[in-house]
């Protein structure tokens, strides 16, 4: 977790320095380095990265801080703040989907600070939809739809988690036992509560309240030099747009191994926050069983296929989601990514 700790005093900075051995990856400010604008500079680069923020200081000085900064839940970073006497750790912002809730309680743990955490589901002890995504790795589609479902928790209600990975719902059902959520193959006829899908097709039926994406789908490209990011995510939508599947599920970008210099290819897993995993002409010759071979993509990589063999072998399965669709310069197969607890 790439922390940005930013104290404002000298005393601050003692218990920032503890925070950070805790953190490998973070980034310690000292006080010099906040002064002149410095504060403000440092968490509006945060706020680029995506990092979350330890505030060290008063309240007022981070709330002021932030405010320029704050769009909304699903974008915004993890910001808590922590007085200097290190008493409290107070998550502010994006509590539960960017993580401060736990990162308060992580630092409190680690300074013997008491953490404040003021969610509603928090206070009542109840879990919440948000604590279901982050636990598996999932994205909810539309944040504006988290209200109505944590409101139903709040008012003793149910939520039908319809899936119908029969793995994955298992450890559902084990990971939130005696709570809130039924999970279910497929949604009920009747019956109330309200209902929250897992899944990555797009023509699911349910007429669920809230949607989350599994981070399931494998997707291996193929293109010729110098194809710009634009054009590659161009071909990524419409290929799965024509499936019925949604990009938020994409947990892995595959190809050859001499993609490696190509921007836009490595751009867009970028963008995607994920890194490519390459394979070498071998391989991907050995993933060619079944599939429809080109002597073209031979003769200029030595394999027979870049796409579909590449999107089998980083899913780890046996079965094509997509099967290779060309548009233009671009070339786009998918496999989906067995569940594994």
């Amino acid at each position: 977790m790439g922390l940005f700790i930013l104290p404002v005093t000298d005393a601050g900075l003692s218990l920032g320095r503890k925070i950070a051995k805790a953190f490998p990856k973070a980034r310690l400010y000292t006080p010099a380095g906040l002064k002149d604008g410095g504060l403000r500079k440092a968490a509006k680069e945060a706020w680029r990265r995506g990092a979350p923020l330890v505030f060290i200081c008063a309240s007022g000085i981070a709330v002021r801080t932030i405010v320029p900064f704050i769009k909304d839940k699903a974008t915004d970073p993890a910001v808590v703040f922590m007085d200097e006497a290190g008493r409290f750790v107070v998550s502010l912002l994006s509590g539960h989907l960017g993580g401060a809730n736990s990162l308060a309680r992580e630092i409190a743990r680690i300074t013997g600070a008491t953490p404040v955490v003021s969610t509603a589901t928090d206070l009542r002890g109840l879990p919440c939809i948000e604590d279901v995504e982050k636990r598996f790795s999932l994205t909810i589609e539309d944040t504006r739809s988290i209200k109505r479902v944590n409101s139903e928790i709040l008012k003793g209600g149910r939520v039908i988690v319809i899936d119908e990975d029969r793995e994955r719902r298992s450890a559902l059902k084990e990971a939130f036992k005696n709570g809130p959520f039924v999970f279910r193959k497929t949604a009920p006829k009747r019956g109330t509560g309200v209902i929250a899908l897992v899944s990555a097709s797009t023509n699911a039926a349910p007429p669920a309240s809230l949607v989350l994406r599994p981070k399931e789908i494998a997707v291996g490209i193929g293109c010729r030099r110098g194809v710009p990011l634009k054009e590659i995510k161009e071909a990524v939508d419409k290929a799965f747009k024509d499936a019925g599947l949604s990009t938020a599920s994409i947990a892995k970008v595959a190809t050859i191994d001499i993609k490696r210099d190509e921007q836009g290819l490595t751009g867009y897993a970028r963008s995607l926050g994920l890194e490519i995993e390459f394979f070498k002409a071998k391989e991907l010759e050995k993933g060619m069983k079944g599939l429809k071979r080109s002597r073209f993509v031979f003769d200029t990589t030595g394999a027979g296929g870049v796409a579909e063999p590449s999107a089998l072998l980083s899913s780890g399965g046996k079965k094509l989601c997509i099967r290779k669709m060309k548009t233009g310069r671009v070339t786009v197969a998918a496999g989906r990514v067995p569940f594994r607890s």
